[in-house]
């Protein structure tokens, strides 16, 4: 977020910080949006509970779509009786020559995860099988790179394509009994795109147009997906989650990677949902003069005073599956690895390092 954004906290905070018990005169703040700015920043400034803002973008009338907020456009925050509105007002509605603008809009989240939303990331690990794969190319090499030409295992209609390898697999612990049902999913790392130039005996042949990583037989394709932007914002989680863990596989995680979590669509997971990354504390044995810690996989008849649990970051879910979810980590406060638990945000978090 930008520094005069940053400025203006300082006063806007006060008039959020000291609500109003009685009516009295309205108190005002002008903020000329920035590039860089995001409606969660913003709201995150200017709201005492940011969690809730689409509820005051969206009961503002001069707001019609808060995803159509460009640089250069006034917003006036204003508090009555505690009660934050926003009131709207654009640099320029058409560019000239009757072009609308084509600076980029705000965006509720920031514009770095959106690559993220643009792919599967994961799949089910039944549809593999029916994937198209890499099987090679004339010459048999094992590297195959940029402008390289390949042949596909399928006839393929489409044009454009996306080519994936297959990472990792991901099943969430189920409960047993009637009704229980768990599905393996895998993890796709995007490596290439390439167009198909023909097609021959049931192949196809296709050029790598975009290389990320160098692509080898037996990756996967899927077909690129329409540039469209995805709409949603940050909300609080409602459920708590454990993390599965990288989801490439790295023991680690840092700010920006991306997590699989063990909750999905069908526990009412969505995308723009946020969890408090925590991990367990410790668990003290015995009484008063005779404290030590509990060992790993140490089991015991004693008494156990667990220790409060610990912030370590927070995670933002890009995509949700029926029974899993991805998330980007966008804060870290040390390496977040498999088994630590996302809860809802709180107002009074954990206790952290």
């Amino acid at each position: 977020m930008t520094r005069k954004l940053f400025n203006l906290a300082a006063a806007g905070l006060l008039v959020v910080a000291l609500p109003i018990l009685a009516a009295g005169p309205a108190e005002s703040q002008r903020y000329v949006v920035e590039r860089g700015d995001t409606l969660w920043d913003i709201a995150a400034t200017f709201f005492d509970n940011p969690w809730q803002w689409p509820k005051v973008w969206y009961a503002n009338p001069d707001i019609n779509d808060p995803n159509l907020i460009y640089p250069g456009d006034v917003l006036t925050f204003t508090w009555q009786a505690g009660q934050p509105t926003v009131s709207y007002q654009p640099k320029e509605a058409i560019a000239p020559h009757g072009k609308v603008s084509d600076t980029p809009a705000l965006t509720s989240v920031d514009s770095r995860l959106l690559p993220y939303l643009r792919q599967d990331m994961l799949v089910e690990k039944a549809r593999l099988v029916a994937l198209p794969r890499v099987l090679g190319s004339t010459d048999g090499r094992q590297y195959l790179s940029l402008h390289d030409t390949l042949y596909v295992d399928a006839a393929l209609n489409a044009k454009d394509w996306q080519v994936f390898r297959v990472e990792k697999t991901f099943s969430r612990a189920e409960k047993s009994g009637a009704g229980a049902e768990s599905t393996a999913m895998v993890s796709l790392k995007h490596v290439a795109d390439g167009r198909i130039r023909a097609q021959s005996q049931g192949r196809s042949v296709l050029t790598l147009t975009r290389v990320v990583q160098e692509v080898r037989p037996n990756d996967v394709l899927l077909p690129l997906p329409e540039n469209t932007s995805p709409r949603f914002w940050p909300q609080a989680a409602q459920i708590d989650a454990t993390l599965l863990g990288h989801l490439y596989g790295s023991e680690y995680v840092a700010n920006g990677q991306l997590v699989v979590l063990d909750k999905g669509a069908k526990d009412g997971v969505t995308a723009g949902q946020m969890f408090t990354v925590t991990e367990a504390g410790a668990n003290v044995l015995n009484g008063p003069g005779e404290y030590r810690y509990q060992n790993a996989n140490e089991s015991t008849t004693q008494a156990i005073t667990p220790m409060p649990d610990v912030t370590v970051g927070q995670t933002m879910v890009v995509r949700a599956y029926p029974q899993v979810s991805l998330a980007v980590i966008t804060q870290a406060r040390q390496p977040i690895k498999a088994g630590m638990h996302a809860v809802p945000p709180s107002p009074q978090p954990a206790y952290g390092r």
